[in-house]
């Protein structure tokens, strides 16, 4: 048969009949065919890959739960189309100088950007090589991009209304990276809660951390050395909010009865700690699938949605 024919049965192009393609996977079984992916390139001038990018260490992208689940999803849905990725930590400005000149020589389809931060110039350098570029976090300094994010700002205010119902009035929060979307977003949504049930903003209630259960337990231990009364904690993750929790055993208050503590993420280890952790639930793996299929829409051209908003949602368990 013609090599274009047998062309769209390896490449699943066009439909063709049964026997036919049943002929053509057993010659490629019996002959060891695989795909040259260079020559494809030279014709179709793609790759077929995409680029996921974290600027963030290797320690805290491996220690966090949201990048596992957002990966899991990148995955499953790149596994339905002709596209597999490769994974980038680029944190240092080498990285991120090999990262813009990789993805300027096309070496990739499109590149999707996680946790975009405030001041970083990764983002617009990457938009400016003409190179299809969705982001997880809206970003700062780039405009009329694709991009996904959860609903930070909302899962915040739904924490501290409930925290309110339960007859908590003093509230604190601790942030996460302050230069990351998902933070100042998070301590908006605790500030516009605030205002909503009617509390006062006290910025000695406010406590920086990073999203680590050592940054959690220090900011935790600040917070109780303060000369003002809490009586409820919002951490901006669920690591901040593990790490909190054993500050305040270490010194004695008991949760939820003196502290309640609300953390987000709902990572898969919350339901499992003693005790369980309330927390604002963010659905990192169906975000993954949504950065993947806004990015494949953007390499082929197609319409659709430019900015989707994952709803967040509080689970209550036993810390608050």
């Amino acid at each position: 048969m013609s090599p274009s024919t047998v062309s769209r049965v390896v490449r699943g192009s066009t439909p063709v009949s049964a026997e036919l393609e049943r002929t053509v996977r057993e010659a490629v079984a019996a002959t060891g065919y695989v795909p040259n992916l260079a020559a494809r390139q030279l014709v179709t001038s793609r790759s077929d890959t995409v680029g996921v990018v974290i600027p963030e260490d290797q320690g805290h992208v491996f220690g966090e739960p949201f990048f596992a689940g957002m990966i899991q999803g990148v995955t499953a849905h790149l596994s339905t189309t002709p596209f597999h990725f490769i994974l980038v930590v680029a944190r240092s400005s080498d990285d991120r100088q090999w990262l813009r000149n990789y993805v300027a020589s096309r070496h990739v389809d499109g590149v999707m950007l996680i946790a975009p931060q405030r001041g970083d110039p990764l983002g617009r350098l990457l938009h400016e090589t003409g190179v299809p570029v969705v982001f997880m976090g809206k970003p700062f300094d780039v405009t009329g991009c694709r991009y996904v994010d959860a609903d930070n700002t909302g899962g915040i205010v739904q924490a501290v209304e409930y925290l309110y119902a339960k007859g908590r009035r003093r509230i604190a929060m601790i942030t996460g990276v302050r230069e990351m979307r998902s933070a100042t977003d998070r301590l908006a949504g605790y500030r516009r809660g605030l205002k909503q049930v009617g509390l006062p903003v006290d910025e000695r209630l406010v406590v920086d951390s990073d999203y680590t259960e050592e940054g959690g337990e220090r900011a935790m231990g600040e917070l109780l050395g303060r000369p003002v009364p809490i009586d409820a904690v919002i951490a901006a993750s669920d690591l901040s909010a593990v790490g909190a929790l054993r500050a305040l055993r270490t010194a004695g208050v008991r949760v939820p009865r003196d502290v309640a503590m609300i953390g987000f993420g709902d990572d898969p280890d919350s339901a499992r700690h003693r005790p369980p952790l309330t927390t604002v639930a963010q659905p990192s793996v169906e975000m993954g699938r949504k950065l993947a299929t806004l990015m494949v829409d953007a390499i082929e051209g197609r319409p659709g949605r430019q900015r989707v908003l994952m709803p967040t949602q509080l689970v209550v368990r036993a810390t608050a």
